[in-house]
């Protein structure tokens, strides 16, 4: 199976933009994101998002990537308005202080 065949969209890899790529150091937590380069505003339905969290690979439609987005960012404010503590830990993961 090659590369292109793996990865389900036919895109070979050096055709893809890195949105994200990043390890969370308290946590280890690695997410990466790659999106197919599109010139501006042409990105399809039919074009897939590739979302990574360590060992998981979801392969999403534009529109299902933005949904599970908006999902996530609804479950995380829920989630902070009953534990308001939590924010301390991602605002200290974003502090570049020298």
């Amino acid at each position: 199976m090659t590369e292109q065949e793996s990865r389900g969209n036919g895109a070979p890899r050096d055709d893809t933009d890195t949105l994200l790529d990043m390890i969370w150091p308290e946590t280890g937590l690695q997410v990466s994101s790659r999106a197919p380069r599109r010139p501006k505003d042409t990105l399809a339905e039919d074009d897939i998002i590739e979302l990574q969290l360590d060992f998981l690979t979801l392969a999403l439609t534009p529109l299902e990537f933005i949904q599970l987005a908006a999902s996530l960012r609804l479950c995380v404010d829920a989630l902070l308005d009953q534990h308001p503590g939590l924010q301390r830990a991602v605002v200290a993961a974003f502090d570049i202080r020298d």
